[in-house]
């Protein structure tokens, strides 16, 4: 029986991951590419230059060179870095501008939408009222003509408004037209005709008033209209007449 003897252990084999080495130098690589790739389209996007400028709406007071004028002034920088507001701004600071909705029409395009003021009266010497209500005042008032005239104080426009639309809707079927119509700093209503005639409201009841107007109209002026001077309604029953012939007045 042999003793002492050694035995040699078999060399274990070794093992190469140079195969996890490589994925993950291909996954940082792919990484970096994705990244720079990612950066090259991201200057490309920011550098596009707005290339056209659309504007619509039905604008008749403007000239479109006007507007273009003001949107190219506004536009800085390229397509995604143009400030939509520094266009709409300038847009709306122009009197006969109501309202501008600009968006973005990719690629290249700014589209821009113009609401334009819609001048339903005159208001006072130098402005006009619009359909909303507000005043506007334009460079050249002398642009529309056939419009109706109202003053009153500071503030009373929209109940200026609504009160002629009341006084036209009831003069209208009668023949009468409205051109002028003034509240005073206490209220009261004074209509000038297209006849030139002059209807005194006061300050309250006024539906009654035409309604109480519309009566006598029938019943006792239409066939002298245009003799008529004054129309004073500011009683309780009835109404104060002058006319233009001989300044007698009937109540």
């Amino acid at each position: 029986m042999a003793t002492g003897a050694t035995r040699k252990l078999a060399p274990r084999p070794r093992v190469w991951r140079g195969g996890q080495w490589l994925r993950r130098l291909l996954a940082a690589s792919l990484g970096c590419g994705l990244l720079s790739l990612l950066g090259v389209a991201s200057w490309y996007l920011l550098s596009l230059p707005v290339n056209r400028v659309v504007v619509t709406g039905d604008v008749q007071q403007l000239s479109r060179q006007e507007l273009m004028a003001v949107i190219s002034d506004s536009i800085s920088g390229g397509f995604l870095w143009t400030d939509l507001q520094t266009i709409r701004e300038p847009l709306e600071g122009l009197p006969w501008v109501h309202r501008a909705v600009v968006r973005r029409q990719w690629p290249d395009s700014i589209e821009v939408q113009v609401v334009e003021q819609r001048a339903i009266a005159h208001w006072g010497a130098d402005a006009y009222l619009n359909h909303a209500g507000e005043v506007f005042r334009p460079g050249n008032i002398q642009r529309l003509t056939g419009l109706p005239r109202l003053s009153g104080p500071e503030g009373s426009q929209g109940e200026l408004m609504t009160q002629y639309m009341l006084v036209q809707e009831h003069l209208q079927p009668l023949g009468l037209k409205v051109t002028d119509l003034n509240m005073s700093g206490r209220g009261g209503l004074t209509a000038q005709l297209a006849d030139g005639g002059e209807l005194v409201f006061g300050r309250d009841a006024l539906d009654q008033k035409l309604l109480r107007l519309a009566a006598i109209y029938r019943s006792r002026l239409a066939a002298r209209w245009d003799e008529l001077a004054r129309v004073d309604l500011r009683y309780s029953q009835g109404a104060a007449v002058a006319w233009r012939t001989d300044n007698k007045q009937e109540t």
